[in-house]
């Protein structure tokens, strides 16, 4: 059943959402790795990313930051990039720890070389519009929210730093950046393609919010918006902090879901529909890093996959 959430955004909202995305292409080239990518990706249209030779990464686990992006749509109508670097593909994980600044870990249960890269630096600066957040309030069941004037035209600033990735097995190559490839997402999988996991690293995402702003709530909305039920939701607010929210994109097509133990630490297993992308998702967060573990062979092994991460 279609979720009425979503349904009421996308009827409201898809006008000016649909200019700022052909704004943003137009801005960004597609090669940056930067917001055009990061908001393509919370409206649930995978845009694949240019990446160097001989990385080959699907836009579903390239770093983008979905929610974060998705928050800045539904809070204003000016958005501009404060900083976006390009990706760089290094040869270890010692280089990749000393590049993005923080360690590097690598799976120790998969025995074959990976393709190592470290994720560029982005940030993005929002104009809060009150009255659309009002409005978006409002049409997502929050009648009794209020918005404080102070807040209108204030700006809302997020940063997040270099995240670093690593790739295993025979992943799908990126296809080409199309309109066409945009909406209908990357191609079905091979069965080539199991033994394809992808790592991801990101410290969490440091943010300004304007007083009186309750972006805890609009997160929420976000979470719903990108798919989740209200029960996914809940069960994933428990799980991860906002900063960390902030640092993540979920997948297309959430079949199922479980909470799960890594090191000790609470995590989230996502279970895909694998039609076009990865079969799972696991999302944790240890020591101020936001990890993704995302793969195209069978759900049982993401977490002693996981759990063998150093």
């Amino acid at each position: 059943m279609e979720n009425p959430t979503q349904r009421i955004f996308f009827r409201r909202a898809w006008p000016a959402l649909g200019m700022l995305v052909v704004f943003v292409l137009l801005a960004v080239p597609a090669s940056s790795g930067g917001l055009g990518r990061r908001f393509l990706a919370s409206l649930r249209i995978a845009k694949p990313k240019a990446v160097a030779p001989g990385v080959s990464v699907p836009s579903a686990t390239s770093g983008g930051q979905q929610i974060q992006a998705l928050i800045g749509s539904m809070i204003g109508e000016t958005t501009s990039v404060a900083l976006t670097e390009p990706d760089k593909p290094v040869p270890s994980a010692d280089s990749a720890t000393r590049l993005a600044g923080f360690t590097a870990r690598v799976l120790r249960m998969r025995s074959d070389a990976p393709s190592i890269a470290v994720i560029g630096a982005h940030a993005m600066n929002v104009k809060v519009n009150r009255a659309q957040i009002e409005t978006m309030l409002a049409e997502a069941g929050r009648r009794n929210a209020q918005v404080p004037r102070s807040v209108d035209g204030a700006v809302l600033k997020t940063q997040t730093p270099r995240a670093v990735r690593v790739q295993y097995g025979n992943c799908p190559a990126p296809v080409a950046n199309t309109i066409q490839n945009q909406i209908n997402g990357p191609p079905p999988p091979s069965t080539d393609n199991a033994n394809c996991v992808m790592f991801i690293q990101v410290p969490v995402t440091s943010a300004v919010v304007p007083p009186g702003l309750d972006i805890e709530e609009l997160a929420t909305i976000a979470l719903e918006l990108s798919g989740m039920s209200p029960n996914q939701t809940r069960d994933f607010r428990h799980a991860f902090d906002l900063k960390s929210t902030l640092s993540m994109s979920l997948p297309r097509g959430i079949r199922s879901y479980d909470a799960v133990q890594i090191n000790g630490q609470p995590g989230m297993l996502v279970i895909t529909g694998g039609r076009r992308g990865p079969t799972y998702q696991l999302m944790w967060t240890s020591g101020g890093t936001v990890f993704t573990l995302a793969g195209y062979g069978s759900s049982a092994d993401a977490v002693p996959l996981a759990n063998s991460a150093r």
